[in-house]
């Protein structure tokens, strides 16, 4: 599966890797007939989602920025999807295995619902350096196969994090915004050609820490970084697939994370499994809970 669009090649090569990084979120190499879930999807989903699914209304991971559900929407956890197997063609997992204390069950899980997909994080060294407190994987990508590391804390390496604080901090930004790419592990995935080739170097370690939510403070972008948002916002209006979205009848797609049976009925207050009568209220705009 190619890596990068036409466009994004084209500014490659001309050296101007920051701009090719903006359009990334523009490529989803899938036909205009693809079902496409997006998980983790957060206030700025890619344009090609017809489904998102994220834990959360609003958390301090994502800077309290209010969740985006102009499309079918549900709350739910990656590593238990209401989703009946490959009832997608493509899942986008942007900037969101990092946070999984399951990082098995969270790849597990993708590859069961949708046949091929895209992955997004944080390099390792990126992590180790920057510490970000809501992170629990540190994640990096050798020969396309993902190691992952499962974090002892919210900081790995105090030392390494004082000594990149006391001189790095102050010329990191620029070094990441020249190149993000070489910040970033970024994977393509084809079950049934090139599935999810991934080592968890210590899976037996059982987390004995918590991520905790900060206290609110209002995020505010950069006057290039919120131009970049507009522009980013307008191809997401010009290029989404509206309609089609809206015709979408997710109730089709889904079955009960609790017993694993599709055999549910929906009512005005939201979803209820016939198998094991557990309820799934809708809140907000319609969105079904899950959690």
């Amino acid at each position: 599966m190619k890596k990068n669009s036409r466009i994004m090649d084209f500014f490659i090569s001309l050296k101007l890797n920051s701009i090719a990084w903006s359009f990334r979120r523009l490529y989803v190499p899938v036909d205009k007939n693809a079902l496409v879930l997006e998980v983790g999807s957060g206030g700025n989903p890619f344009f090609r989602s017809n489904v998102l699914m994220d834990a959360y209304l609003e958390t301090s991971e994502r800077h309290f920025e209010k969740l985006v559900s102009d499309r079918p929407t549900i709350l739910g956890y990656v590593e238990n999807m209401p989703f009946k197997d490959n009832a997608f063609d493509f899942v986008i997992a942007c900037h969101v295995l990092e946070h999984s204390a399951d990082p098995e069950k969270f790849i597990s899980e993708i590859q069961r619902v949708a046949k091929a997909g895209y992955i997004e994080v944080p390099d390792a060294l990126f992590e180790r350096l920057t510490c970000y407190p809501d992170h629990r994987l540190e994640i990096t990508d050798i020969n396309n196969k993902l190691i992952i590391r499962k974090k002892k804390g919210p900081m790995e390496d105090p030392e390494v994090n004082k000594l990149f604080l006391n001189k790095f901090r102050k010329i990191f930004h620029k070094a990441t915004s020249i190149d993000p790419f070489l910040f970033h592990v970024r994977l393509y995935w084809d079950k049934s050609v090139n599935p999810i080739n991934y080592e968890i170097i210590n899976s037996k370690y059982q987390f004995d820490w918590d991520v905790k939510n900060s206290e609110f403070k209002e995020y505010k972008l950069t006057g290039m970084a919120n131009l970049k948002r507009i522009i980013l916002n307008l191809f997401n209006r010009t290029l989404s697939q509206t309609s089609r979205n809206k015709k979408i009848d997710i109730h089709n797609l889904l079955m009960c994370p609790n017993c694993k049976d599709s055999n549910l009925i929906k009512n005005v207050d939201g979803i209820e499994c016939i198998a094991c009568g557990v309820k799934y209220p809708l809140i907000d705009n319609d969105i079904i809970k899950f959690i």
